[in-house]
């Protein structure tokens, strides 16, 4: 057997600032306090270039190392005698790959703005799920370099804690992980999806995810799902149908002294509703799934990013599944037609909403609309309107936000009623699946109408003639 060749650097490092990411570009840093992988058994995996096909390592099976210090999350990792680990080993060797990149989930962040006005996201609570060296990293300030573990007297099984010292000049903290190319052939039973196994799943029946454990991944989905689900108030329910409780808007007065009570209606109502079904789903080879165990983690992502981002679509435009109508923000808040969307549009907007009794906490609009927005109002000024929220169109081609249309809102005075659970449904048996070797697997969330505290708490800037 040949000296094991092992890769190590930073996967993560601690506030700072990443490359401009999305459209409009913000940029994004990790907190300290966001992750340590000593509190998490997550079994991370090592990959070049994001790319499940090119797997170097992975936590469970001791061939990836994790550890963090005061500037991030190291990793080391022994790279698997295949074509990707050799070439991936050369290119570090070489200078090529310098950078490293990861995949993580988002549980909580916080938002401000850089100097120069652009929009910064600190991720302060998240989940990592992958990590490694890429082409382009995202933050240019992780680091990857080569040494051979058995030249340096160590034997692969293990670290020893004088190693770990000494890494301290180099690469203070360190995360490692292994990946073979031997194939898992994994039983039913160990293939999980949205916390279940499949083999709980029933062919062609629904059933709820493991608890309530992954509507994170519906509102994150690694950057990719919700953006407002966190945002506006949800009322969890168990059924198909439930209640939610709104609250009047209600004046105080003096009461003389030694008067009756005066009565005064201001009722509370609690109006029932019934929920649409938002369902994905997807396709995969069924020797892929038992044999490659990232792909519970593709499955997972791409089920979530899509029931969060049709949510989204639900909350701004309403919608129907055939049985249930709901409602959304564009046809329940109160429209104003404007020439153009600046800053003084979006600030007589903030005004009506304040005058309604609230606080707008979010511009939403289409992605271009975002950017002209950026690009007209002056820096110096952004501080004065709330967060910018992009919501793009959905990958059918279904319009998140019409052109032209942005919404100046408060979150806080939305509620939606939504599912508690998430469910799973899967068929291997169907003539679609089996003829082709095939699992069918989706996902599905539950949501009602948007329900507005007080219409003028969202207002709806159209441009018109």
């Amino acid at each position: 057997m040949g000296e094991t060749l092992t890769i190590r650097g930073y996967g993560i490092v601690f506030n700072s600032p990443s490359t401009p990411l999305g459209n409009p570009p913000f940029v994004e840093q990790i907190s300290p306090a966001a992750w340590s992988p000593e509190n998490d058994e997550t079994d991370v995996i090592c990959t070049f270039d994001h790319d499940t096909k090119n797997y170097l390592g992975r936590r469970s099976a001791g061939t990836l190392r994790l550890g963090a210090d005061q500037t991030g999350i190291w990793f080391e990792c022994d790279l698997p005698d295949t074509a990707a680990g050799r070439d991936v080993f050369a290119l570090v060797q070489r200078g090529d790959i310098s950078g490293c990149s990861f995949t993580f989930r988002a549980d909580d962040d916080e938002w401000s703005k850089t100097a120069d006005g652009t929009p910064l996201r600190t991720v302060t609570r998240m989940r990592v799920l992958e990590l490694g060296p890429v082409l382009n990293p995202a933050y240019p300030d992780t680091t990857v370099a080569v040494r051979s573990m058995q030249s340096a007297g160590i034997t692969p099984a293990t670290a020893s804690t004088e190693e770990s010292d000494s890494m301290n000049g180099i690469y203070p903290s360190g995360v490692t992980g292994v990946v073979t190319d031997d194939e898992a052939n994994r039983s039913r039973d160990e293939i999980k999806v949205l916390g279940r196994s499949l083999s709980e799943v029933r062919e062609k029946d629904w059933i709820d995810a493991e608890g309530s454990a992954y509507a994170p991944e519906i509102l994150s989905a690694a950057g990719k799902g919700s953006k407002l689900i966190t945002k506006v108030a949800v009322f969890p329910f168990n059924r198909q149908r439930g209640y939610v409780s709104i609250a009047p808007k209600v004046t105080a007065v003096l009461q003389p002294r030694n008067e009756a009570a005066i009565f005064i209606e201001n009722e509370v109502t609690a109006p029932d509703f019934r929920a649409v079904k938002v369902s994905a789903m997807v396709s995969v080879d069924k020797d892929t799934l038992a044999d490659v165990p990232p792909t519970e983690a593709a499955i997972n992502t791409s089920l979530a990013a899509a029931i969060g981002q049709r949510i989204d679509n639900t909350l701004i435009n309403g919608g129907t599944d055939g049985d249930v109508t709901v409602s959304g923000m564009l046809a329940d808040g109160t429209a104003t037609t404007v020439t153009a969307i600046g800053f003084d549009e979006i600030t007589d907007a903030i005004a009506r909403v304040r005058d309604s009794g609230g606080e707008a906490t979010a511009v939403m609009g289409c992605p271009s609309a975002i950017a002209a927005i950026l690009k007209r109002v002056d820096s110096s000024k952004l501080d004065k309107i709330p967060e910018l929220i992009a919501i793009p169109d959905l990958a059918d081609g279904t319009v998140g936000l019409p052109a032209g249309t942005v919404l100046v809102a408060d979150l806080d005075s939305v509620a939606v009623a939504m599912r508690k659970n998430l469910e799973i449904y899967k068929t291997e048996y169907a003539p679609e699946a089996f003829e082709r070797d095939r699992a069918f697997i989706a996902g599905r969330s539950r949501i009602g109408s948007v329900v507005l505290a007080d219409p003028a708490r969202v207002q709806v800037l159209k441009v018109g003639a």
